[in-house]
């Protein structure tokens, strides 16, 4: 956010932070391209999610440089809602993105915006004080929302989507009812896993600290895996009483936000998913852009794709009980991959 000017802020304030103003240029985007979209077949939807730093980004990266699919890039901000009424080149140029952890963006570069949608639809209504809470937008907003897909299809000229939105989790059940879905989730060993977020939630709560619009960007759209925006998801009845007993500081807190999303993903598991493993994909990239590429029916270049070993932690100080149930759940999340 340190190369935004005066007048990129002010945009991104106006525009996000107004909903109605928001969702008005969608009508309009509806209004003019109406017409476009009704032969538009969108052939396929796929929806990549999981808890953050389980390898969701590289996945829909891989995919969306297939060509085939549209999706919204840094070049759609702020304007979120209306991807043909704001269709620029992007000037943003390459860096590292604030996560540092290697990946380089630009203006082209895919990310997780249409949580912004969700967010002005709902009016905020599933962000709590306490955590983001599951929910089933009724049929009027799922139609909505394809609509919205469509128009980025139009804008892309593209009839595949994708969407990496971890917080897709909060509403899977109404999204895999949308025709032609495809849902991969990503999950990753649980002590790896909790030591990323927790680091993350150490660095980002310094840059919302060090810079007030980093926060406002961040709640802007809807992220609230870490820093002094963080927000837990609320799946799991169990969580409930571990929040209250762990320190977001300690690595249980993060555990414990590991055991509670991914035994909701067990619970609601079904055939129509793709489970990948973070481990098995770094790994074993070719098998598994090949199992990835096989389910999606898209081709994909694999060439490029080579192991890596990322950063491994040995942190010590953990519940053995709370990290024996997450080995239990991980174990079996392998069983059904």
């Amino acid at each position: 956010m340190a190369g935004y000017s005066k007048t990129d802020k002010f945009l991104h304030r106006f525009y996000l932070s107004n909903y109605s103003i928001s969702k008005a240029t969608l009508e309009m985007e509806e209004i003019v391209n109406g017409a476009r979209i009704k032969n538009l077949n969108i052939e396929q939807l796929v929806f990549v999610t999981g808890l953050a730093r389980s390898g969701t980004t590289a996945v829909m990266r891989k995919i969306f440089n297939t060509n085939a699919y549209a999706s919204l890039q840094y070049a759609n901000m702020p304007f979120l809602l209306c991807p043909n009424l704001w269709n620029r080149v992007s000037k943003i140029e390459s860096h590292e993105r604030a996560h540092k952890d290697g990946i380089v963006i630009d203006g082209n570069s895919p990310e997780e915006f249409d949580e912004y949608f969700w967010k002005a639809f709902l009016n905020d209504s599933y962000i709590k004080e306490e955590g983001l809470e599951l929910h089933e937008p009724d049929e009027d907003i799922l139609k909505k929302y394809e609509t919205y897909v469509s128009l980025i299809c139009l804008a892309k000229n593209k009839k595949r989507y994708i969407s990496k939105n971890n917080n897709s989790i909060l509403r899977i059940s109404s999204l895999e009812r949308i025709p032609n879905s495809k849902v991969i989730i990503l999950y990753r060993h649980p002590i790896d896993h909790a030591s990323s977020l927790m680091k993350l939630d150490k660095n980002f709560s310094k840059d919302h600290s060090d810079d007030p619009f980093n926060l406002e960007y961040f709640n802007f759209l809807g992220h609230h895996e870490f820093g002094m925006n963080h927000k837990p998801f609320l799946l799991t009845d169990e969580f409930e009483s571990n929040r209250i007993k762990y320190d977001k500081s300690s690595l249980n807190y993060w555990l414990s936000i590991w055991l509670n999303y991914y035994e909701y993903v067990l619970a609601h598991k079904n055939d129509a998913h793709l489970l990948v493993s973070f481990e098995e994909l770094i790994e074993k990239p070719n098998l598994n852009y090949k199992r990835i590429a096989s389910y999606l029916e898209v081709d994909f270049n694999i060439k490029d794709a080579k192991p890596y070993k990322p950063t491994k932690y040995h942190n010590t100080e953990f519940d053995e009980v709370l990290l024996e149930k997450c080995i239990k759940v991980y174990n079996t999340l392998n069983a059904n991959e």
